[in-house]
């Protein structure tokens, strides 16, 4: 549902708080709550109308996060979906993929992973060695990422990969969405002292 956009001078609070009264109900689902929260574009305000936002300043954007919290009511997820899958997909995606992703993300009805850090790339991420190759019009990807927060459960991941060997490192690198869930992505927990595995290590190939 596209939702025209607001001018931040409108009282976004107030105009949130006759939404809120109208629609919330205890009794729906948290993910029933959140399509609902979406279609009226009160999940992700900063976002474009077009894709389901309201256009909304950052300071406005706050004042919903806050007005939600504020009236006791649940707000989007706070997950890699939102805070990098998402922006990015906006800035540069094709609206096919952001058809595709930006309403489950927005619903937490996706999962995402981040699979940036290496055994021998972490503070030094620019010298991860993960490849992707290409072969026809799919990518070969071999490599071994390290610290991922939620893996074992993510259905996507954002995968930094290694494209081109002969460009300055900084350059050769490719921002990939990697389905987790195929044969050649393997995730095992990283059981910690406390005995939780809040992390995970992810071998590709």
């Amino acid at each position: 549902m596209t939702t025209p956009a607001l001018d931040d001078a409108t009282d976004v609070g107030e105009q949130l708080r006759q939404w809120v009264d109208s629609a919330w109900d205890p009794e729906i689902s948290l993910l029933d709550w959140r399509r609902r929260l979406f279609d009226a574009g009160w999940a992700c305000p900063a976002w474009p109308p077009e894709w389901g936002g309201r256009g909304l300043s950052a300071g406005a954007t706050e004042a919903v996060a806050a007005g939600l919290g504020d009236l006791g009511v649940p707000g989007p997820p706070e997950s890699v979906g939102t805070h990098l899958a998402a922006p990015t997909l906006l800035e540069h995606g094709s609206d096919r993929l952001k058809s595709l992703f930006l309403s489950p993300i927005a619903t937490g009805e996706s999962t995402w992973c981040q699979l940036f850090s290496e055994p021998g790339a972490g503070s030094d991420l620019a010298g991860l060695t993960t490849r992707a190759d290409p072969d026809g019009d799919e990518w070969v990807v071999t490599g071994q990422k390290v610290w991922n927060t939620g893996a074992v459960q993510a259905e996507w991941g954002l995968l930094l990969a290694r494209t081109d060997w002969d460009a300055p490192k900084h350059a050769g690198l490719t921002y990939f969405v990697l389905p987790m869930r195929q044969a050649g992505v393997e995730v095992r927990p990283l059981r910690q002292m406390n005995g939780h595995a809040s992390f995970n290590e992810v071998f590709l190939d």
